[in-house]
């Protein structure tokens, strides 16, 4: 898969052309080294589950630009689209419980972020910095888990 690829789509949306889907966007962010990554993660106060920095889009946003606010939203982290890995970005559409379709697409920070920066918000319970492993572990959602394998791939160094 390469960042060109189109999003990932669900099963079940397959063949399914969903007319305005809800627009959510986010940033993975790390810490560490790029051979050993420790993610982002934060967990949702409300149901409990962990997943990323991201948020639903407002009016007409750009995906970039709402990625951004709500990264600096969620976690105090200010980046721009400079701070970001180029042409790399991953994007899932899927049908969420009440009924609706929602697409999500996800940026990758292209540096390691200062752990000490992060200032979480109120809508998240608890966060962390996990690695690949326990990031996979926590995380429900197989978009989500996609996106950390793709991202930390992308991170690695190329071997020689």
């Amino acid at each position: 898969m390469t960042a060109c690829d189109p999003p990932q789509v669900h099963p079940e949306a397959r063949g399914v052309r969903p007319e305005r889907p809800v627009r959510a966007a986010g940033v993975l962010v790390w810490t560490g080294d790029a051979d050993d990554p420790r993610f982002l993660l934060l967990q949702n106060a409300r149901h409990g589950t962990w997943g990323f920095a991201k948020g639903h889009l407002e009016g007409g946003e750009a995906e970039l630009e709402g990625a951004l606010r709500e990264l600096a939203e969620e976690t105090g982290l200010r980046l721009d689209a400079e701070d970001l890995v180029p042409d790399w970005n991953d994007a899932a559409l899927y049908r969420t419980p009440n009924g609706a379709w929602k697409r999500v697409v996800l940026f990758l920070a292209a540096r390691p972020t200062p752990t000490e920066a992060l200032q979480r918000s109120d809508e998240h319970a608890r966060h962390a910095w996990a690695t690949v492993g326990e990031a996979l572990e926590r995380l429900e959602h197989e978009d989500l888990r996609r996106a950390l394998v793709r991202a930390a791939t992308r991170l690695r160094p190329p071997r020689p």
